[in-house]
């Protein structure tokens, strides 16, 4: 039998620990999985996990459902007049991971963006919002995608050592990211080129590419490209445009080292290290840091303001197919190597 002193420590006790909870006050290394609604063993009470998804669905059908919809697929009241879309939960891809594009996020991945917001979008940062709620949210929107359930856990991107983190001066890795940039990565085929011509060719020539005789018109401006889900995305002028997930180092190193899912942003970590015919080190993962330094320092360029005449106003109407220029360096090497396979085969049945 409980005495009257026993009864009131574990009523004490259970009242603390609910507003700890209320508070928001839960240890910060906690991944909150996905869990289905059980019955404890006293026959009463849930699992945190199926707590901790409830308050996710109170959460949502709040702050979420007017953009994202009530069902999760990017189709709330709101959605209508928005550019670009909410996100579409049902299809489980999201841009910004640590993981390589194409694989799930972690969910420190979707808490951050729950927490930061997307800037240039209407996706707001939601730091006011008690951090209990916010890792409720992480838990509810899995629920709208079989794929957490389906797929394995892929592992994250490695994040090499930063060869400039020692240096307070980046103008050499600033220098050599615009070499990787506009030469071995070459990312003026969507980015815009920060350089000239003659100058990409230099860089090319430095890497042991071949020089370039065409290239896409209007070099110095991003085009638009097609998402896998059939959206237009605008690929960022660094110059003009605001990055999503922001401007810091290592976020840009996260987006270039894993690339961007559901766009032609790929994933450079396991691509980037290129050696010579004769065996020497061209590139190695360490010039992905190199890199994001040259798109920060980019993004420094940007001006506070842009004047009326210098807004551009992008609309579908921008969706650009493979460029002429593509087929044209295509034709360029294959005379370089001999000329064309077709036609040599056309010559030998004329034989």
């Amino acid at each position: 039998m409980l005495n009257r002193l026993d009864i009131a420590i574990a009523t004490t006790c259970c009242g603390v620990g609910f507003w700890l909870i209320a508070a928001g006050c839960v240890p910060q290394d906690r991944q909150p999985v996905r869990g289905k609604t059980k019955a404890a063993d006293t026959g009463y009470q849930v699992g945190v996990d199926a707590t901790l998804l409830e308050e996710g669905r109170q959460t949502y059908a709040i702050y979420c459902v007017g953009c994202h919809g009530e069902n999760g697929d990017g189709k709330g009241p709101a959605a209508a007049v928005m550019h670009p879309k909410p996100r579409d939960f049902t299809n489980a891809k999201f841009k910004f991971s640590s993981r390589r594009n194409g694989d799930l996020p972690t969910d420190r991945n979707l808490f951050d963006t729950i927490t930061n917001g997307l800037k240039g979008t209407a996706m707001p940062p939601w730091k006011l919002l008690p951090e209990r709620q916010r890792w409720s949210l992480v838990a509810y929107l899995k629920t709208f995608s079989d794929k957490w359930e389906l797929y394995d856990v892929a592992p994250v991107i490695p994040v090499v050592e930063d060869p400039y983190a020692a240096s307070p001066d980046k103008s050499e890795a600033i220098a050599r990211g615009a070499a990787v940039y506009h030469g071995l990565a070459q990312c003026w085929t969507c980015h815009p080129a920060y350089a000239a011509r003659d100058r990409i060719n230099a860089y090319h020539e430095a890497m042991g590419l071949p020089r370039r005789e065409f290239f896409r018109e209007n070099l110095d401006n991003a085009v638009a490209r097609i998402s896998t889900d059939d959206s237009v995305v605008f690929v960022p002028d660094f110059r003009r445009d605001l990055l999503r997930a922001g401007t810091s180092v290592e976020v840009l190193y996260r987006s270039i080292a894993a690339g961007i899912t559901g766009t032609a942003m790929p994933t450079w970590v396991d691509s980037i290290e290129t050696q010579s015919n004769a065996g020497d080190q061209i590139t190695t993962r360490g010039d992905l840091w190199a890199l994001a330094y040259y798109v920060q320092s980019l993004t420094e360029q940007r001006p506070p303001l842009l004047a009326a005449a210098d807004i551009t106003i992008r609309d579908r109407e921008m969706i650009v197919s493979q460029d002429d220029w593509v087929a044209k360096i295509g034709d360029s090497l294959r005379s370089e190597m001999g000329g064309d396979d077709d036609e040599e085969e056309e010559e030998e049945e004329e034989e």
